[in-house]
């Protein structure tokens, strides 16, 4: 999980582009330190903000002061966060990974460590001891102190800690909020050898402290509890006590199925969720609905009587506006859509005349539920992405005592699982894909072909592996300018997945180098080969200094007896790709 790419799999653009950075940030650093440079380049604006602060403080860049001080036991933060810590740690007990739960002040309430020499070295420091103090003004920037000083989540990757003596590391934490308040309540934060940072570091840390809201919020009492105390009517009493009970039971339920978030699909996510709140109160069909920046909303899942080709539809823009509308108030606020949000200027309760249909839908329906999942705070990307649910239902029109609080809070739950479920699912293809391509990076391509290498190794399938290298790829870059160079990188890309087929498996593997896997015996082999090349002799650019030609020389080698290891099979097409250099480019070679 804690994967970084080496050098040999990133291809020698990433490397010089990480190496870059590094140097960047080491130059920045001591500019800002010792020439008092108020905007050093490549330092991150959040990190350089944190270093002024704590340099107000006059913490010292070297050895600066422990302070261990008395923290309460057991509180409700602990209970709350302890289960859902130990899931996350114990298959990780072999990894070079911390994990940390401090609270509001910034002192460690539960350390979470194996027994790696990493979490010695840490527990040496005395960072592992309960009571230590991660405040700013204690040992400067650092997630746990940073994370609560700007009420979000934050990355400090390496050389961005203030300390010297933190540079090895990297750590990412999130502020966790009471649930009904929003007030912050502690934080957590995960902790790594530098080398082993990657993007799912933050992921793991957003929703961890998602998931310890959400403990929160089964445990909490509820503000119906207080009008329940008020109450004098024994009738209405009743009917509030027995709205609490269903509502604790639901919760547990919802938030065991909204665990699987950062495991699960957003679609199976809402398919189990919405089976657990039907219980509760009946729906007719539901729509997932996310936007990422500027890009229009889109449906990520839906459920009930909604066509199946609404998946991956865009939604009307006159509909996404007045969808805004009505989550632009209290998240979860239920039977929005009326008055001047209404496209008629009437209510949908009343009739349904104006409003332009949501993609997949089958029938006539009058009553809408919209919630919208919280931004803010419990976002680490609230300014890029929404999602939010609607619902169509009867409940819009419910006075049912205590029902509608409830589908307000339920209805926001769901939407906040869905939310999650699709961060974790765009982090994940972020770190699996090649940025510039699109396509599955080195890892990625390698972890699919062992797998098909394996499956038809122990049946006898066919399998066949190409290894496509753009020719005279240095000669574009040096002639035309490197983004060129990426343009030619892409279309190739692009030429090569269009002319695949279902099922197979293709990768950037290096500089200008895209391997492909495919079932295919050894004539079929040749034959869609020579198609890739032909597909990308076809590319024609046009650049300042005139029209550029892209030619690729393929390798083919398909799997017999001699291949032992996947990697066999892999350098066999990587020799025949040479012997297609040597033969005068623009060719396919069979091994």
């Amino acid at each position: 999980m804690m994967y970084r790419q080496t050098p040999a799999e990133a291809g020698g653009e990433a490397v010089v582009s990480a190496a870059g950075g590094r140097l960047l940030l080491e130059r920045g650093r001591r500019q800002f330190f010792d020439d008092n440079a108020l905007e050093p380049p490549g330092v991150r604006d959040v990190i350089r903000r944190s270093w002024a602060r704590v340099r107000d403080l006059a913490v010292p860049l070297e050895d600066p002061q422990t302070r261990l001080l008395e923290v309460e036991s057991d509180t409700l933060l602990e209970r709350a966060a302890r289960p859902v810590l130990q899931s996350i740690t114990e298959p990780l007990s072999d990894v070079e990974l911390i994990c940390s739960l401090a609270g509001p002040d910034a002192l460690l309430r539960l350390p979470f460590a194996g027994r790696s020499m990493f979490a010695r070295m840490l527990a040496e420091a005395g960072s592992l001891i309960k009571g230590y103090d991660f405040s700013e003004s204690i040992v400067g920037t650092n997630g746990i102190g940073t994370a609560l000083a700007i009420g979000r989540p934050v990355v400090v990757d390496g050389g961005e800690h203030y300390v010297e003596a933190a540079r090895g590391i990297s750590c990412a934490a999130s502020p966790i909020r009471d649930p009904v308040s929003g007030v912050v309540v502690g934080a957590v934060n995960f902790t790594c050898p530098v080398g082993a940072s990657s993007p799912l570091l933050l992921a793991m840390t957003t929703s961890a402290a998602a998931q310890i809201e959400r403990e929160l919020l089964t445990t909490a009492n509820r503000a119906d509890l207080a009008v329940l105390r008020g109450q004098v009517n024994p009738a209405a009493q009743r009917a509030l006590a027995v709205a609490e009970d269903r509502r604790r039971a639901l919760r547990e339920h919802l938030h065991r199925a909204s665990m699987n978030a950062t495991s699960t699909d957003v679609q199976t996510l809402l398919g189990q969720v919405m089976q657990i709140a039907a219980r509760l109160f009946p729906f007719d069909a539901v729509w997932a609905m996310r936007r990422v920046g500027d890009a229009p909303l889109r449906v990520v899942a839906i459920d009930g009587d909604v066509a199946p080709g609404a998946l991956g539809a865009l939604v009307p823009e006159e509909t996404a506006m007045m969808l805004d509308r009505a989550a632009c108030g209290e998240p979860g606020r239920s039977g929005s859509w009326h008055g001047a949000g209404h496209p008629s200027g009437r209510s949908p309760e009343s009739t349904s005349a104006g409003v332009r249909p949501l993609p997949g839908q089958r029938r006539l329906i009058r009553r809408w539920v919209v919630a919208a999942a919280p931004a803010g705070p419990r976002s680490p990307f609230p300014q890029t992405s929404q999602t939010m649910l609607v619902v169509a239902s009867d409940l819009a029109g419910s006075e049912g005592l205590g029902q509608r609080g409830l589908s307000r809070d339920l209805l926001t739950e769901i939407a906040f699982a869905c939310d999650t479920a699709c961060r974790f699912e765009e982090i994940s293809k972020l770190a699996a894909s090649d940025p510039l391509t699109g396509l599955p990076n080195r890892r990625c391509f390698l972890e699919f072909a062992q797998e098909a290498f394996g499956r038809c190794r122990s049946t006898g399938q066919p399998l066949a592996t190409f290894m496509v290298d753009i020719d005279r790829f240095k000669r574009v870059n040096d002639t035309f300018g490197h983004r060129v160079g990426d343009l030619v990188l892409t279309r190739v890309a692009r030429c090569i997945q269009a002319a695949l087929r279902p099922g197979d498996i293709v990768g950037r593997i290096g500089g200008e180098e895209i391997a492909v896997v495919t079932a295919a015996m050894p004539a079929q082999a040749l034959v869609l080969a020579e198609q890739l090349r032909r597909a990308v002799a076809d590319i024609r650019l046009s650049t300042g200094s005139g029209t550029l030609a892209v030619t690729a020389s393929v390798g083919v080698a398909c799997l017999d007896a001699r291949d032992q290891r996947l990697s066999d099979l892999l350098d066999r097409a990587d020799r025949a790709l040479y012997a297609a250099k040597d033969a005068g480019r623009d060719r396919v070679v069979a091994a």
